[in-house]
């Protein structure tokens, strides 16, 4: 009887975890020179699960020296089997009102379907130099509308 026991919360505690994994995601952060994002970004994210939807966004860390009203950058996105996309994005930016830096996101793509098992890369570049930028990076979590239907 002990080991039926044992074997349902067993049971159980998998299933949790399996729930709870879509919810895990991955940041990647990249400091720029001199809080200033001039240059291009890369990032990489090594796809396994080819089935879950996944939210992208872009997360950017500011200071008080950020006073753009918005960013202006180009999003290019390579698949493990070579598909190149480019699109221009816009991050409209919130003006700090006290001295800490501080961090937003911004969602790129809902609901992103990675097809493809391997490597994806994501590079994102800025169209003109933007000062007060402490670091720019992207997360992939999964997406939690897929949990609401």
């Amino acid at each position: 009887m002990k080991s039926i026991s044992n074997l349902f919360i067993l049971l159980l505690a998998l299933l949790c975890v399996s729930c709870d994994a879509k919810q895990m995601g991955t940041v990647e952060m990249h400091d720029t020179e001199r809080k200033v994002w001039n240059s291009i970004e890369e990032f990489y994210y090594d796809n396994a699960d080819t089935l879950s939807l996944r939210d992208i966004s872009i997360v950017v860390r500011y200071d008080k020296g950020y006073v753009a009203d918005s960013v202006a950058m180009s999003i290019v996105s390579i698949s493990p089997d070579s598909l190149v996309v480019e699109e221009p994005f816009t991050l409209h930016i919130p003006r700090l009102s006290n001295l800490r830096p501080e961090t937003q996101t911004f969602v790129y793509r809902r609901n992103a379907l990675l097809k493809t098992p391997g490597r994806y890369r994501f590079r994102l570049t800025p169209h003109t130099a933007i000062e007060g930028i402490n670091s720019v990076g992207i997360a992939i979590n999964g997406s939690n509308s897929e949990t609401n239907k």
